[in-house]
């Protein structure tokens, strides 16, 4: 429990220094008081999703709030994601990033506040991990076909940038084009970038410049109400009278 006081004695501290009670400091989080008041104490050892929200909040850097020391302000383009937590459990929720929401992702991506505004909910189905940090994202455009505009695509998130590639598909946070979904293979140690790549042949693939990339999220599913041939389908049913319903004459 050494590492569980040691951060508690520091969460008590940086709050105290700021004026504020534990119910300032739980509600401007997110948290239960009385999961805070356990932290501050040392009877329970917050996860890692919690230690980011406080650290945004308090406005320190991970390493101040868990190791002590002097105060160092959270850096701007520090990648710690900010993830919601169900206040009752402290487990990590699923957010959703809508096509609409996905515009203003470049510039909200690390705002706890902005990613706390998203839609949340679990997903407790078999195949789908618990012990991950995943992401919804809605995606747009005819480059990944068959997968259709409009689909949602679920990820898990990428820590290392060398991690990424593998002709894999990646949901790729860019601080110049927004959010990408390709298939992105890894040339940094051979070009110096990721080579983009699209399902459909229509579209060229491109090198993207890692430094331009601030979150890396791996494809594990992906869900659509548009089923596959579904339009088509349907047309063709419509005028051929296949399938039609029709009383017994």
């Amino acid at each position: 429990m050494a590492e569980s006081t040691r951060i508690g004695s520091q969460l008590k501290a940086l709050r105290k220094a700021r004026g504020w009670t534990q119910t300032d400091l739980a509600e401007k989080a997110g948290l239960k008081r009385t999961a805070l008041g356990a932290y501050e104490e040392g009877r329970a050892e917050p996860r890692l999703a919690t230690l980011v929200r406080l650290a945004h909040t308090l406005d320190v850097s991970l390493d101040t709030l868990v190791l002590g020391g002097a105060e160092h302000p959270l850096e701007q383009d520090l990648r710690v994601l900010p993830i919601p937590v169900d206040r009752d459990t402290d487990r990590e929720r699923i957010s959703a990033v809508s096509v609409k929401a996905a515009a203003g992702y470049a510039d909200g991506y690390g705002d706890p506040e902005w990613v706390a505004d998203l839609p949340t909910f679990d997903l407790p189905l078999p195949g789908v991990p618990n012990d991950r940090t995943l992401r919804f994202f809605q995606i747009e455009g005819d480059s990944m076909l068959p997968i259709p505009s409009g689909s949602w695509i679920l990820c898990t998130y990428v820590e290392r940038m060398e991690d990424v590639g593998s002709g894999r598909p990646y949901i790729v946070a860019t601080k110049d084009d927004g959010l990408l979904f390709k298939r992105v293979e890894n040339r940094m140690d051979v070009q110096g970038d990721l080579w983009m790549v699209s399902n459909n042949p229509g579209f060229a693939p491109y090198a993207v410049d890692p430094s331009s990339v601030r979150e890396a999220w791996r494809a594990i599913g992906w869900f659509s109400t548009d089923w596959p041939g579904g339009t088509a389908a349907a047309e063709r049913t419509s005028a051929t009278g296949v399938g039609k319903w029709s009383p017994k004459e």
